[in-house]
């Protein structure tokens, strides 16, 4: 059984995630994940946190060129506590793209996932593996 606290620090540290990555704030990515973890996206796979950063960070730069904006919808969080500082957590993600300028009109979805995160506690603080 997970804690109510637990539980919303993870649903928070997830929607920090998709924050960052949509490009809602201005959060250096690289706080969110383990020294050693690893970010898979599709094919991609990212290891370590100046990997993970650098790849942000390269991808704002193209978006911010190319006036192209993601918006990423999560939900069905559900977070299981595995042991004490180890949690696991599976969603469904959509994620909408456009270019040029605001408003941009809706589409369908570019991608449909199912996301499955890893979280270890690092102090106080959880963060992705």
């Amino acid at each position: 059984m997970i804690s109510l606290e637990t539980f919303l620090s993870l649903y928070r540290l997830d929607g920090t995630y998709w924050a960052v990555a949509d490009l809602r704030v201005d959060q250096f990515l690289g706080g969110l994940f383990c020294e050693d973890a690893v970010l898979r996206v599709g094919k991609l796979e990212l290891s370590g946190t100046q990997a993970i950063s650098r790849f942000f960070h390269d991808r704002k730069i193209q978006h911010d060129l190319a006036k192209r904006v993601t918006r990423h919808f999560s939900s069905g969080f559900d977070a299981v506590q595995v042991a004490e500082n180890v949690a696991t957590a599976r969603s469904v993600v959509q994620v909408f793209a456009g270019t040029g300028d605001w408003p941009m009109p809706s589409a369908v979805p570019s991608t449909i996932a199912d996301v499955e995160d890893v979280f270890v506690r690092d102090g106080d603080q959880w963060k992705f593996q």
